[in-house]
């Protein structure tokens, strides 16, 4: 029986590729953890969700960030190069890919 990944989003409202990310996980009937950011200019507002997303991306620059059983996927357009090319297959069936 495979096990369920877990799936932690960092996101922020604004972001039209952070809902694309999240899409993608649900036409799949995946379940994941959200994490909202907000910006001020170019840094992230100081909140317990920025921290964490700080303490695993020290130069996070960017929304979203994705990871799956702790590995890690920076933006939308690394997760679509991963499913383009099925290396997201492999990642959600075991997440210690990292």
């Amino acid at each position: 029986m495979t096990q369920t990944p877990k799936i932690e989003i960092f996101f922020s409202q604004m972001c039209g590729l952070c809902h694309e990310a999240m899409d993608f996980f649900r036409s799949r009937g995946l379940s994941f953890e959200t994490y909202e950011v907000h910006w001020k200019g170019e840094d992230l507002l100081d909140s317990e969700n920025a921290r964490e997303l700080k303490k695993r991306v020290p130069n996070v620059e960017f929304v979203p960030q994705i990871f799956i059983d702790g590995h890690h996927i920076e933006g939308y357009r690394s997760l679509e190069e991963l499913i383009k090319t099925g290396e997201i297959e492999s990642i959600l069936s075991n997440g210690d890919m990292a």
